[in-house]
């Protein structure tokens, strides 16, 4: 993108952009990404749908864990950018659950997306919220995996998901 000796890349589009725009085989993904939207790969509409859909997943499982006997304390807790879903007790444990709602399990699994990261946000906040309720509990950690789509509903629960590594 040169005329004669002078750039005309736009100021606020990136070289990664300007380089992949016509050689990638999702070049509007790349383009909306790194020039459009600031990072943001879902269009407006997405976004809600996908709101949308994790809302209707964490009632889902509210609704499952109270009908297997978990009494529920608290729904998406907070504390700065962090949150946990579900803070729950049963038999004696405090049970923090993470729920992940995917409409197709086709590109992967929804309890993979708890990665590394989230589990070590999850285990601060957790560590947080004992701290500042002064509770005594052992703590468990599961996640809730939910797959709606047109065949059904999909619940899968992992209990103590992060200290059997089942993914």
């Amino acid at each position: 993108m040169k005329v004669g000796m002078k750039s005309v890349i736009p100021k606020k589009m990136s070289i990664f952009a300007v380089l992949c725009k016509n050689k990638l085989p999702h070049k509007d993904m790349v383009y909306r990404r790194y020039y459009n939207t600031g990072g943001n790969r879902m269009t407006p509409e997405e976004r809600h749908r996908a709101k949308e859909l994790g809302k209707w997943g964490e009632e889902t499982a509210v609704q499952y864990l109270k009908d297997n006997g978990y009494a529920i304390l608290e729904r998406n807790y907070r504390k700065g950018h962090l949150e946990i879903d579900i803070i729950a007790y049963y038999e004696g444990l405090l049970v923090v659950v993470e729920v992940k709602t995917r409409s197709s399990d086709t590109f992967m699994r929804p309890e993979e997306a708890v990665n590394h990261k989230k589990r070590v946000d999850l285990m601060r906040l957790a560590t947080y919220y004992i701290k500042s309720h002064r509770m005594t509990e052992e703590v468990r950690f599961d996640v809730i995996s939910i797959v709606a789509n047109a065949q059904g509903t999909e619940i899968q629960h992992i209990k103590d998901a992060f200290n059997n590594f089942y993914y």
